[in-house]
């Protein structure tokens, strides 16, 4: 099982969004290199890093935090928000970054991903499937697709997309029990290779998802807020 906290930017401050709403943020007063390297101490071997502005408004908004961090770890980092083609697939790589997350473009402009699978290989490219109410979700959230999560996997795994997250928008942020049985079925349409988050908050909830056969968890807020204490979970 790889347990990977999130770590949310904006402003270069470490932050977490309720139902990622921009005007229900949470500020954390935490040193996001600093805690990465606290947890790489206990046996963390992956973060996954999020550039909300980014995801807003396309490009990177957080280069001198991201470019901080991956300069002084040597922590697998997986980034998302504002990747929207090659080339900025291709910064994010070239800076560190080992996986690339793209959401937004996977769906409007889908020949980035796959010409960005071409160049760097599947094991660099990552496609998110943030979903609320079963409908995809993009633009940093703002906005519904009219594509289904199931189309959208379908077309990025003909396109050689190997790796999937999925995100329930709906339960990020709020500490709730996540929605097991669609993570689930959206792990087995992605192959059993799937990240799954939103909602996960507990020791109880991680276990589920083990037995869902889910082996990567994305956890953020329950870290922040101490429902889950990432020691204990490392040892599940």
């Amino acid at each position: 099982m790889n347990l990977i906290p999130a770590i949310d930017l904006i402003n270069g401050e470490l932050v977490r969004l309720y139902k990622g709403d921009y005007d229900k943020k949470t500020v954390y007063n935490i040193d996001p290199l600093e805690v990465i390297n606290e947890w790489g101490g206990i046996g963390v071997k992956r973060i996954h890093l999020v550039d909300l502005q980014g995801a807003l408004l396309g490009g990177q908004k957080n280069l001198t935090t991201i470019k901080n961090i991956t300069d002084n770890t040597n922590l697998t980092i997986q980034l998302g928000g504002g990747i929207r083609d090659l080339e900025s697939c291709e910064k994010m790589i070239k800076m560190g970054v080992s996986k690339v997350i793209f959401g937004t473009s996977a769906i409007t402009n889908p020949k980035e991903v796959e010409k960005s699978i071409s160049t760097f290989g599947a094991q660099s490219v990552i496609v998110g499937v943030d979903v609320k109410y079963k409908k995809v979700q993009i633009k940093g959230w703002t906005e519904e697709a009219e594509l289904t999560p199931e189309k959208l996997i379908s077309d990025m795994k003909e396109i050689g997309v190997t790796q999937f997250m999925f995100t329930d928008v709906e339960k990020d942020g709020t500490l709730s029990d996540p929605n097991f049985k669609y993570m689930k079925e959206l792990n087995t349409l992605a192959g059993h290779n799937a990240i799954v988050a939103g909602g996960i908050s507990s020791l109880d909830h991680i276990e589920i998802l083990k037995k869902y056969e889910i082996e990567n968890i994305v956890i953020g807020k329950a870290i922040y807020e101490g429902q889950i204490d990432l020691t204990k979970a490392l040892q599940l």
